[in-house]
């Protein structure tokens, strides 16, 4: 489960070189190329539905919503990236969490926040350096129902964490919010492993992520343009589920 994390680490000086080299930004722009064209209709509808929502918050809250508007539209590019193997996802992941966490500490949703940091530290920075999502990127599958059992034990005990370390916090929504964070990090270690099934997480994540958001709405903080982009998100897991593009079609057809 943990093997991606211990080869970066180990090689970090080598792989870190990768980044450095004189065609490195020519390949990130290749990266964008050959997406299907849902991914891209998505793309571009998330924008239109971003610029919507920073007309309408921007008098309020000029910061947070040209935050919000940057942070919204990268992380839809990034998680579009993801479903279609693209080794970009990372340097767009690591953008748009930067600026989705500050959103989420101005707001006062802090599980967001942390999440978004969560990313950064264990996810975003090693897709980037692992040579294994920079080059013919390939989705794995779990070979029998004990993995199935190592990342469910694995989320309980994320889960259990956060709640205790939540419930320490002022945090008004412990429950629902440690809930939001411990699927992250599920999510993520699957990500990284390059696992099918981290789309299962992703899903149910996306729906308690939006549910999250309203809360957050209707208590006075934030704006639409993150519950647009995690509405986006949910169409795009569905993309990975049934494209023939996508992470659960045979790749050596």
């Amino acid at each position: 489960m943990f093997t991606r994390y211990a080869d970066v680490l180990s090689n970090l000086p080598s792989y870190s070189k990768n980044i450095f080299r004189k065609d490195y930004f020519s390949w990130l722009v290749g990266q964008v190329k050959g997406w299907g064209k849902f991914s891209y209709g998505l793309i571009l509808f998330n924008l239109v539905l971003q610029i919507i929502a920073l007309l309408q918050s921007f008098q309020s809250a000029p910061l947070l919503s040209i935050v919000s508007f940057i942070g919204g539209n990268l992380s839809v590019a990034c998680v579009v990236g993801i479903s279609n193997k693209s080794g970009i996802q990372g340097w767009l992941g690591l953008t748009s969490a930067i600026c989705i966490a500050s959103v989420g500490f101005m707001a006062g949703n802090y599980a967001t926040a942390w999440e978004q940091i969560g990313y950064i530290l264990f996810l975003d920075l090693f897709c980037i350096l692992d040579p294994k999502w920079n080059d013919d990127i390939k989705a794995e599958k779990f070979n029998s129902w004990l993995e199935w059992v190592f990342y469910g034990i694995f989320f309980l005990v994320a889960w259990g964490i956060v709640y205790s370390i939540f419930r320490l916090t002022n945090d008004p929504r412990v429950f629902l919010d440690s809930l939001n964070l411990a699927m992250a990090i599920t999510g993520s270690l699957l990500e990284l492993n390059r696992k099918r099934e981290q789309y299962f997480v992703w899903t149910a994540l996306s729906v308690i992520t939006i549910a999250l958001w309203l809360q957050t709405m209707l208590q006075g903080d934030g704006n639409f343009a993150l519950i647009f982009s995690y509405g986006i998100f949910f169409f795009n897991d569905m993309y990975a589920f049934f494209s023939s593009k996508g992470w659960f079609r045979d790749q050596n057809k």
